[in-house]
């Protein structure tokens, strides 16, 4: 009987271990899926804007380099499409031409928070050639800092940041 009355706070002891692992394991999916659904969005932009920058050749003008004008087209772009303001859009627009000139801008946020993406001169080879004529790659980068639940829950106070950055390249004509 003595055996009995010594056991009764083991199944507390328990219990709340148990829940602070559930608790755990529950902040963990739901950042991971916060980060996840961050990154898809950062992919569906950075796609629809490399498609914007391509296409402007073919309906706008036959000018195939890039320059700060387009930058700030890109950059107001991406502001309307995550609902934001211009200055807070960390974006990098490359445009690579004969798979020798690299045309380049980034925006002031994209340096700010340490985005690193390949360039696209080392994706060269991507560069299709039909008819020995070359056409050009346009890449836009993307990048975000979103604040991280499991770090703060885990008592990573020092580092309760991450940054996720999406990349897409699409051929020219």
């Amino acid at each position: 009987m003595k055996t009995l009355t010594r056991q009764k706070g083991v199944f507390a002891i328990e219990l709340f271990i148990v829940l602070v692992a559930l608790i755990a394991v529950f902040y963990f999916m739901t950042d991971l899926s916060h980060k996840l659904l961050s990154r898809a969005q950062l992919d569906r932009g950075s796609f629809a804007l490399a498609n914007v920058l391509k296409e402007r050749t073919r309906y706008y003008d036959e000018r195939f380099t890039l320059n700060a004008s387009d930058e700030s087209d890109m950059k107001t772009l991406a502001a309307r499409l995550f609902d934001t303001t211009p200055n807070s859009i960390a974006i990098k627009i490359e445009a690579l031409h004969d798979k020798s000139t690299l045309n380049a801008f980034e925006s002031d946020e994209y340096r700010n928070l340490g985005c690193n993406a390949n360039s696209l001169a080392n994706k060269a080879d991507l560069a299709p050639v039909e008819n020995g004529n070359t056409f050009s790659l346009y890449q836009v980068t993307l990048c975000q800092e979103e604040n991280s639940w499991f770090a703060r829950f885990w008592g990573n106070n020092a580092s309760p940041t991450m940054t996720i950055t999406s990349s897409s390249v699409v051929v020219g004509r």
